[in-house]
């Protein structure tokens, strides 16, 4: 029965779906966090948003830890003390916040050691993914249930996250979900790791793995490291503008390795018209402090919202996919544009008493915008893949796609950082909530500006410059 409703399924494939697993699980700390950023650190929403900043972009670097995993084998090992390392890096980061961390900075390094322990494990599963398989058609067996991982996790916590923060406390939360990472060890014990890998590591693969296909994988790594140490300085020494400046060397970083890749137009249109859907600024955690402390807003309530809008997303995904495959990239990038602006009508509304003149609680109003607007969260997602595949140059799809993902991940840390400024300029902090309707406001209007860009994209794609590309090569960002 299982095996009809799944399809296939190896061994070998423990560890990967594991891996997948336990990241879409790690939401578990998703309404705590709310509340330990709140009441136990009393970080301002200005200041969420800024750690925000650096916790996204280590997501932008997957490529050089991937390049790094293939040339610098740890231990001997080019895959599991790699994964191990990351485990590793995740439970401290996890435990650290359940016993030590009591201020912005040790909150930032505990953060930060947790999203890289994240993102070195879904590296490695990425790779194991690849040499785990036998034929294309496992390949795609396996991909599928690494989605299917990876949103179960996400769904199975959900409820949880809310119901757990409020009884046994947000500390209590992060020691729980410092087990997720030592689900992966004991998986390596169900998977055959003592057998060679299935699909051979011949010297053409290694090469084709090789960043820029052309030796120069040792100088990605080091540009890599010296990125990440300049970064560090820049957050230690607290220099004016510092993550404006990081966020100018990522992107002149990313822009580098799209020319090495053949800078065509249409990449350069599908490029720029990502990172401007993906950076748009979003209100930040002080509609949450807000709705927490004029709403009434408990862990338990947000965790339902949480669960309603994970499980609506996933729905959203399965009606809506064939429909967005089939319509050209730039309309359906705008209609999501435009409807989940409109749909955001009712959270401003929220704030100006929308609920008592329509004669219901604020609750409700709350969970019926969310049961509305959720399906669109996946929406995006998909025409940005099928972008990135059609734009991608003959021989370097995969490298196009290592790069985007870094665009995508690169982006969503510029959001964080204009959702800080914007905080800043509409003077939101953790009391202080006056101003939060005309940030909602602002933020409205800023989401449907990239709509400018559409006409151009519009224009690429009748001219018949974007090549159209099997899909079966695209990598949703985690």
């Amino acid at each position: 029965m299982l095996a009809t409703l799944i399809g296939g399924f190896r061994r070998e494939w423990t560890t990967v779906l594991v891996v997948y697993f336990c990241y879409g699980a790690s939401a578990i700390t998703g309404i705590a966090e709310v509340f330990f950023q709140k009441e136990t650190l009393g970080l301002s929403p200005a200041e969420v948003s800024g750690i925000g900043f650096w916790m996204l972009l280590p997501w932008s670097m997957k490529m050089v830890v991937g390049v790094a995993a293939d040339v610098h084998p740890l231990f001997g090992s080019r895959r599991i003390a790699w994964l191990l390392m990351g485990c590793a890096m995740t439970f401290a980061g996890y435990l650290s916040l359940a016993t030590i961390v009591d201020g912005k900075t040790s909150y930032l390094v505990a953060s930060l050691l947790t999203v890289i322990g994240l993102m070195v494990q879904d590296v490695i599963a990425d790779a194991m993914s690849v040499e785990v398989v036998e034929t294309e058609e496992e390949q795609s067996q396996l991909q599928t249930l690494g989605r299917m991982a990876l949103l179960v996790g996400g769904v199975s916590v959900g409820y949880l996250s809310g119901v757990l923060a409020g009884a046994i406390g947000v500390r209590n939360v992060y020691a729980l979900a410092s087990v997720l990472p030592l689900l992966v060890p004991l998986s390596l014990l169900i998977t055959r790791t003592g057998r060679p890998s299935l699909r051979a590591i011949t010297a053409d693969r290694v090469a084709a793995r090789d960043l820029l296909g052309s030796g120069n994988a040792r100088l990605v790594v080091g540009i890599g490291l010296a990125y990440a140490a300049i970064s560090v300085m820049l957050e230690a020494w607290a220099v004016p503008y510092g993550q404006a400046m990081v966020l100018a060397v990522s992107l002149a970083l990313i822009s580098f390795l799209l020319w090495r890749l053949g800078l065509t137009r249409e990449i350069a249109i599908a490029a720029v018209v990502i990172f401007l859907f993906r950076a748009t600024p979003d209100v930040g955690q002080g509609y949450s402090y807000w709705a927490i402390d004029e709403l009434g807003f408990d862990q338990k309530f947000l965790g339902i919202l949480a669960q309603v809008s994970s499980i609506l997303s996933l729905l959203g995904l399965l009606v809506f996919r064939k429909y967005i495959v089939s319509m050209p990239v730039s309309f359906t990038l705008g209609w999501v544009a435009i409807v989940s602006s409109v749909l955001y009508l009712p959270n401003i509304g929220l704030f100006y008493g929308l609920h008592d003149w329509l004669g219901i609680s604020a609750r409700t109003l709350a969970f019926i915008d969310t049961s509305i607007s959720a399906p669109l969260g996946q929406l995006t997602m998909v025409p940005m893949l099928i972008l990135t595949a059609r734009a991608a140059s003959p021989g370097a799809e995969a490298t196009m796609f290592a790069v985007m993902a870094s665009l995508m991940n690169l982006a969503l840390s510029a959001s964080q950082l204009f959702t800080s400024y914007l905080n800043d300029a509409f003077q939101i902090t953790r009391s202080d909530f006056s101003n939060l309707g005309q940030l909602m406001v602002a933020v409205v209007i800023i989401g449907i500006l990239p709509l400018a860009a559409l006409p151009l994209l519009r224009k690429v794609e009748r001219g018949g410059e974007i090549r159209i590309n099997a899909l079966k090569h695209a990598e949703v960002p985690r």
